[in-house]
């Protein structure tokens, strides 16, 4: 075989030879020529990957090993990358594999200037919190403390809205103060500034939808309740809210759309073992670690349709193990309830892939505990950062067309064919508790199932002949 090898310069007694070494525990030196005669690894690759091992197995001896950062320190990217190709060709889902991406990706661009390097947005349709008029400022902290408004509106003080829904109240009036100041009006809540706001909206580069219009004029009319505006400005804003409300009658969202285009859950479930099954083949580790990622995002989320702002979880905290299942322990963002739950095997096991990230299963048990000690994130990037808050929601997009928001109205769709009781499982799932909310998905399950029975009736009136007839 030796001589079947000149480009290399390796004859097999050569390769033979270094494989004696302990390091390599029972690979043998014949198992390794066809690799090298076929092009699955390289000669400098095998060169790099036995130094390594011959340096990571004297340091493991030791009584404290160094970290692998420190270990390779005078090791270029060249280097390291020449050495990762040949683990991955020889070793199959080694878990040390995640560790040199990770100090690849740190060599090749520190996290100091890979994130320094980001400048704060511009603002295109809003100014910033900090614009805002002190009075209106000073009521966003109120809402934020959960305490109703100074204004008593027929009797009663507007209470605040909940912690998900202040955010979009601080967007839609952070807008409301751009489109007055670039009316050239006073910045506070007046009709003029109103309706220059709503021209705003009708102006924007790509059309709003009408729910989408409906949606930020009410938010503005409830901040003007809160704060006490004047009687005419809330006449104006509710008068507004009325009109598209109309507007927005019979038109079917795009949100919906997008609901109604989503695969069924057993073809979710094929997609995501696509992608695990991708991300085994690649040699890519960005691409095979975004696979990872999107295959258990699309997965998990379904039958647990959370919102975006709860997402965000790591192990030991928000999910946790008890020997033989997971279980969610989460404070739901939108009204700071508990929100604890058993995790099916079945989604477990793509848990498990979030542990492993590409290591053999042999492995799981030690990076398991390595996760839970660390407290570390279920997502993760390729090296090793937590990305950003909304991440879930752009793997969703990524595969889906569109946000993890639509895996409720998905479930409730789904759980609705079963009539209320279906609706009331559906509210549990999604973490659920307004009557408005059960009545809206119930009125949603009887117009679907009407449709459905509809069909169903006029396709059994049609006769096997009438079919032939059409069709042919």
């Amino acid at each position: 075989m030796g001589d079947r090898i000149p480009t290399t310069g390796w004859g097999i007694a050569r390769i033979c030879e270094i494989f004696r070494a302990e390091h390599w525990g029972d690979l043998r030196g014949e198992d390794i020529g066809p690799m090298l005669l076929d092009g699955r690894i390289a000669a400098q690759e095998l060169h790099d990957l036995n130094t390594f091992l011959s340096l990571y197995a004297t340091c493991q001896s030791g009584a404290a090993a160094p970290p692998l950062s420190r270990l390779l320190e005078q090791w270029g990217v060249t280097k390291l990358q020449s050495m990762r190709r040949g683990m991955w060709a020889i070793f199959d889902g080694h878990p040390l594999l995640r560790e040199i991406d990770a100090l690849i990706a740190e060599k090749v661009q520190p996290a100091a200037t890979k994130y320094a390097a980001y400048k704060t947005r511009a603002r295109k349709f809003s100014v910033y919190p900090e614009e805002l008029p002190d009075s209106w400022r000073a009521a966003l902290e109120r809402m934020a403390e959960g305490m109703p408004g100074l204004a008593c509106i027929e009797g009663k003080r507007q209470p605040a809205p909940v912690p998900s829904m202040q955010v979009t109240t601080r967007t839609k009036v952070c807008e409301f103060v751009l489109a007055a100041r670039e009316a050239g009006i006073p910045e506070e809540m007046s009709v003029e500034a109103a309706i220059a706001y709503e021209r705003s909206l009708f102006g924007r580069e790509r059309l709003l939808s009408p729910v989408t219009l409906k949606s930020a004029i009410r938010q503005v009319g409830e901040f003007a309740r809160y704060i006490g505006a004047p009687d005419a400005v809330l006449t104006h804003l509710a008068e507004r809210v009325r009109y598209h409300e109309r507007r927005a009658s019979g038109y079917t969202p795009i949100k919906e759309s997008k609901v109604l285009a989503l695969p069924t859950y057993e073809d979710v479930f094929g997609m995501a073992f696509d992608l695990l099954g991708a991300s085994e083949r690649t040699k890519n580790a960005k691409q095979a670690q975004f696979r990872r990622n999107a295959a258990v995002a699309i997965t998990l989320f379904c039958p647990f349709p959370l919102r975006v702002a709860d997402t965000v979880m790591r192990f030991g905290k928000e999910i946790t193990w008890d020997g033989q299942v997971y279980r969610f322990d989460l404070v739901l963002s939108k009204d700071r309830r508990r929100y604890t739950a058993p995790i099916l095997p079945l989604f477990g096991f793509f848990i498990d892939q979030m542990i492993l990230q590409g290591a053999a299963v042999e492995h799981l048990q030690d990076l398991r505990d390595s996760c839970f000690r660390k407290k570390r994130h279920l997502f993760v990037t390729y090296d090793g950062r937590v990305p950003h808050a909304r991440y879930v929601s752009h793997l969703w997009s990524q595969v889906m067309g569109t946000g993890n928001h639509a895996a409720r109205t998905k479930l409730h769709d789904e759980f609705g064919r079963l009539g209320s009781r279906g609706v009331d499982l559906a509210m549990r799932a999604c973490g659920q508790r307004s009557e408005k909310t059960a009545e809206a998905y119930r009125t949603r399950a009887f117009q679907m199932l009407a449709v459905e029975k509809a069909h169903a009736d006029m396709v059994g009136e049609i006769t096997d002949a009438e079919w032939i007839e059409f069709f042919e």
